[in-house]
Formats: structure tokens, C-alpha cells, sequence
């Protein structure tokens, strides 16, 4: 598997956005492809093993790639930052107006 360049420790200060994090995990799943591949073709005794890993590693590249995929297409920032609605509470008022205080 190829390293990931290094980035100054000052340089990662800022969010994904769906787009990016797709395209992450899409060229981090070509790489277990290749990974996986290359396993294919080695009789080392451990060989298995590694492949078992990287096997388990794919499935959870490709649902995260999934999940990724099923936010994006909510398009949750479309309706912009004073309407959003954390998990477990009401829903944001109709008109788009911010939601009251909570007492």
C-alpha cells in the first residue's frame, strides 16, 4: 500500500466535505483491491492472514463509502446552518426560521 504524503500538522484544520471523503475512501478501496491482489499471487506463510485483514478492512472502506454516499444524497447542508436539528429533537419551524430556545 502506498504512504500517504505528510502534511504539516497545521494543515488539517479543516472538514471534509462528502465529495472529498468519497473520493478518499474510493482510492483507498482501489488500493486494498491492489493490496488484496497481490495477495493473491504469494504463498507466504502469513499471507492468509494479511488477506482475512485486508478482506475485512474492503467491507468497511465500501460501507462507509456507502454510508458517505447515503449522507451526501440527503443533502443535509442544503438548508443551511440555523435550520439544522440535532438527533433526538424537534424539527426546525416550517417558515425557516431558527427553532425557539429551549426552556
Amino acid at each position: 500500500m502506498e504512504k500517504e504524503p505528510t502534511r504539516p500538522l497545521d494543515d488539517d484544520h479543516d472538514l471534509l466535505n462528502f465529495d472529498e471523503t468519497g473520493d478518499r475512501l474510493r482510492a483507498e478501496i482501489a488500493a486494498v483491491e491492489a493490496s488484496l491482489a497481490a495477495l493473491a499471487a504469494t504463498e507466504d506463510a502469513d499471507a492468509g492472514e494479511r488477506r482475512a485483514a485486508a478482506e475485512a478492512r474492503l467491507t468497511a472502506l465500501r460501507a462507509a463509502l456507502a454510508r458517505n454516499s447515503r449522507n451526501a444524497a440527503a443533502r443535509p447542508g442544503e438548508t443551511g446552518f440555523l435550520t439544522y436539528v440535532p438527533p433526538g429533537r424537534a424539527d426546525p419551524p416550517s417558515d425557516g426560521t431558527a427553532a425557539p430556545p429551549e426552556e
